[in-house]
């Protein structure tokens, strides 16, 4: 009973990676993107760590990726003016 508990619980933790390895990886391209756009500059800045998934909400996309890269240009783009 205590290895089909672990077995599931491995599981659990390995599938919630996934997903927010998606959820990072567009958070990250969408904060570069954002950042250069508001910046007018074609230099890399350093991104921020990756925040928690926020619960999507009714006009959010289905796609963790794309979840995550709206997210990500939204904090990139403030950051940039904010810096402008």
């Amino acid at each position: 009973m205590k290895k089909i508990i672990y077995a599931l619980l491995v599981t659990s933790i390995i599938s919630n990676v996934a997903i927010a390895d998606n959820f990072c990886r567009g958070y990250e391209q969408g904060y570069l993107t954002g950042y250069k756009q508001a910046k007018e500059t074609s230099l890399e800045p350093l991104s921020p760590l990756c925040p928690l998934q926020p619960l999507k909400g009714f006009g959010d996309p289905e796609s963790d990726f794309e979840h995550g890269y709206t997210i990500g240009f939204k904090g990139g783009t403030n950051k940039g003016y904010k810096e402008k």
